[in-house]
């Protein structure tokens, strides 16, 4: 994927942070209580998926590249380990992890590179998750709504988490699907400045973004006059095991 796109979102951190959804609390059932493992997230981002993995008593390594990201990761969760770092080279030792989690952003990884580095820093029948957390595709109108990010958005083609089983086959095991259906309640403005933390639009000109904003605020009163409403939502990926060596 190309770099500038892959690391365009420092320039909207604290943006990032405020607009982008964290997990359901729905995922908790699934991934259950993780106190006194050791997990590893991969491209952390600021921290969303960092800060609900240590409410289920994880003990977290994060890597990041992006220095803006990961300054903003640092001040929300104080006393985490988060380094410098990309998913095709990670800084640790064979087996160190019981758990590996990546969260929206399998497409900007290097394949099988990445995958096989995973593999290597996990643990015998260790799990990895591969998140993407975002709108309900199931829902016309918002696969037009996310249309308008870019016409040629490389990030949106590229495969996504729900597609990366042939990725995992050899390395990992056991690899099943997770699909976890939610709701978010958002206001149209929060709509419209999430859409401004997406790499197309960050990559815009001024003036295309606004204008895209500007065609994003059309469409929401389109749909809905109600503000806030309830946007479908839906957390899909893959979870899989490290088989033993």
């Amino acid at each position: 994927m190309a770099p500038r796109r892959a690391y365009s979102f420092g320039s909207v951190a604290e943006q990032y942070d405020a607009y982008r959804p964290a997990p359901p609390r729905a995922l908790a059932d699934l991934v259950g209580s993780l106190r006194g493992l050791d997990v590893l997230e991969i491209a952390g981002g600021t921290g969303l998926v960092t800060r609900f993995l240590l409410s289920l008593g994880a003990t977290m390594t994060v890597v990041e590249p992006d220095d803006d990201m990961r300054e903003v990761l640092i001040r929300r969760s104080p006393g985490v380990g988060a380094l410098s770092g990309v998913a095709e080279e990670l800084p640790f030792a064979d087996a160190s992890f019981d758990l590996a989690v990546t969260s929206s952003a399998w497409h900007w990884f290097r394949q099988p590179d990445a995958t096989n580095e995973i593999a290597r820093v996990l643990r015998d029948d260790a799990r990895l998750l591969v998140l993407a957390n975002g709108f309900d595709r199931g829902e016309p109108w918002l696969v037009d709504l996310l249309a308008l990010r870019e016409p040629d958005d490389q990030s949106d083609v590229a495969k996504r988490a729900h597609e990366a089983e042939d990725d995992l086959t050899g390395p990992f095991v056991d690899v099943a699907s997770i699909v976890i259906p939610w709701t978010w309640s958002r206001s149209h403005e929060q709509i419209v400045r999430l859409f401004a933390t997406y790499s197309g639009v960050i990559t815009m000109s001024a003036h295309e973004r606004e204008y895209a904003e500007g065609l994003v605020r059309e469409q929401l009163r389109a749909h809905t006059t109600s503000d806030p409403f309830d946007v479908p939502m839906a957390l899909r990926g893959l979870r899989a095991i490290r088989p033993a060596r």
